[in-house]
């Protein structure tokens, strides 16, 4: 099988999967079977974050483990009222908007039955001629729940089970299309998933050497913000976050194009990995942009805001519509695979990481021969830094 065929059976296979936040035992359970199948070493959270490690050739005291995450989670809903016409309103899981709620097909999941239904605003009629339309909010109390069962009032659907807390999944209904385009919900970041998974197959079928040991982290609650906050091992020096970043259609992005990622939401990642990463994109003819992530916060930081002390980057696949009817290309999938595995043969960024280390030691942001001349009146910048050498 092309890696390309394997991409989309893995990627198809865990968009059947429903997923979102809090209800991941399932898609937990897949990738375990998955790295059981390739025969590499994991363990398991209570939770369900799924830890899997590629051994590295490190001799004597050894190179400092790194860490590759990506996050099986997915946005979604939650039963919040049972309305008095039977229907449901919902709180959703994770970060997105109920503009992109509307129409969506959804799955919940009572306590002994499943049940389909479509997220659709308060409106009675969608024709021009009803007044109204277009002035009901587009908030989460103007969307509701409507069940594919015959119930008139809230007693029916109780009666079918359904419960306040009952969790509701967004059906993907991927398409694939020839041009090499898959579009669906849920691609943010299953897509990203299939990515890390062909390439640790690669590690293991072509038996590549690694220097250090590799983590592989599949995180479950990076839709609700805390993601790989607990799950990072001390020895971890430097973690890479996989994940979906939708592009504006102001920044033309080709559709084989990764990301790396030079700041977010919450600040910017490591200046030295995300160095580290741009170089061997550009070693390997990868194609990529640079960017700054304003609106997002991932699994790097939260591992940051957990306390860890690792350096922490994100490369992104190219992406549209985040939470809403998203959309990738496998060539930036199979580019992503190669950036992974041109990462996980490198050495790390810096070998003395596997702990504190001494200001002998300690890197360099600043070059003082490319500083310019300070005015007599202000300290001299680089007699500074090369006293500090």
């Amino acid at each position: 099988m092309s890696e390309r065929e394997q991409l989309k059976s893995t990627l198809l296979e865990l968009l059947a999967i429903p997923s979102p936040s809090g209800f991941t035992d399932e898609v937990s359970r897949y990738i375990c079977m998955q790295l059981a199948s390739m025969g590499v070493d994991y363990d398991i959270t209570r939770r369900g974050t799924v830890r899997a490690r590629l051994a590295g050739a490190s001799t004597g005291d050894g190179e400092p483990a790194r860490a590759v995450v990506n996050h099986v989670d997915s946005i979604g809903a939650m039963v919040r009222r049972i309305k008095p016409d039977g229907r449901l309103l919902v709180a959703p899981i994770g970060y997105w908007s109920s503009r992109f709620a509307e129409g969506t097909r959804v799955t919940i999941f009572a306590e002994q039955a499943t049940f389909t239904g479509t997220l659709l605003p308060t409106v009675s009629w969608g024709s021009r001629h009803d007044a109204g339309v277009e002035d009901t909010p587009s908030d989460w109390d103007h969307i509701e729940l409507r069940l594919d069962e015959p119930v008139l009032d809230e007693a029916g659907t109780r009666a079918l089970g359904i419960e306040v807390g009952d969790f509701v999944a967004c059906n993907s209904r991927p398409e694939v299309l020839e041009n090499g385009y898959i579009v669906g919900r849920n691609i943010d970041n299953k897509a990203g998933v299939a990515a890390v998974l062909a390439a640790i197959r690669r590690v293991v079928e072509e038996q590549l050497v690694l220097p250090s040991d590799i983590y592989v982290l599949f995180t479950v609650t990076e839709t609700v913000g805390s993601g790989a906050g607990s799950a990072i091992l001390p020895e971890v020096s430097e973690l890479v976050t996989v994940d979906f970043a939708s592009v504006p259609a102001t920044e033309a992005l080709s559709f084989d194009s990764l990301t790396i990622a030079y700041g977010d939401a919450s600040g910017p990642y490591d200046y030295h990995l995300t160095a580290h990463l741009q170089q061997l994109a550009d070693d390997n003819g990868i194609p990529c942009q640079r960017r700054v992530l304003a609106a997002s916060h991932n699994d790097a930081a939260a591992a940051l805001a957990a306390g860890h002390d690792v350096r922490t980057a994100v490369v992104a696949y190219a992406g549209d519509a985040t939470h809403s009817i998203e959309r990738t290309h496998f060539r930036s999938l199979e580019n992503m695979v190669q950036l992974l595995l041109g990462y996980m043969c490198s050495k790390p960024t810096f070998a003395h990481d596997t702990s504190t280390t001494t200001v002998a030691d300690f890197s360099h942001q600043i070059d003082a021969d490319r500083l310019p001349a300070r005015p007599d009146a202000e300290p001299d910048t680089i007699d500074i830094i090369r006293r500090n050498k």
